[in-house]
């Protein structure tokens, strides 16, 4: 089974975003892998890729609205097992006026996981066969929030957690 961490918006907060990198790197559970991947969804991703610098964890992020320009796509389709996933920070894809263009361009990459943030509030949608989710902000002013992805084949299960 593949364990990625999902953040967003920890804007600057890297002590925070540390805390949930410890607190989940190594499996909570006996027998449970160590995380694989760490998935950021913007406003924020130089702190991801600090944490990268300093544990090695391999990391996928996109750009949000507080990102300098250009430093990160803006949204990303990766593969992870049989698990097809979109990512936009969604401030592009007006998210705070609804999911229809969020839906609209996780379905045009064929995505069933569409991962999200920019509302700092968590958010689970099932749509038809695709999963809109934002875990939330990941930082001590925002709620600290994060998700973690346990994916096996084509199955995958999100489990929300705060600090």
């Amino acid at each position: 089974m593949m364990r990625v961490l999902v953040v967003s918006d920890s804007h600057g907060d890297f002590s925070t975003l540390r805390r949930i990198y410890e607190r989940e790197r190594k499996g909570g559970q006996a027998g449970e892998e160590p995380l694989a991947l760490l998935i950021h969804l913007g406003d924020g991703v130089f702190d991801a890729m600090l944490l990268q610098r300093m544990t090695g964890i391999r990391v996928e992020a996109v750009n949000g609205n507080s990102d300098p320009r250009g430093a990160f796509p803006d949204e990303l389709c990766i593969q992870l097992e049989g698990v097809r996933v979109y990512m936009n920070h969604g401030h592009n894809l007006g998210v705070r006026s609804g999911l229809q263009l969020l839906t609209r361009a996780a379905r045009k990459e064929k995505a069933g996981l569409a991962l999200f943030g920019h509302l700092h509030r968590d958010v689970l949608v099932e749509k038809r066969g695709l999963t809109l989710f934002n875990p939330g902000a990941a930082s001590h002013w925002g709620g600290s929030s994060y998700a973690l992805l346990a994916i096996e084949g084509r199955r995958y299960k999100i489990t929300h957690y705060r600090l």
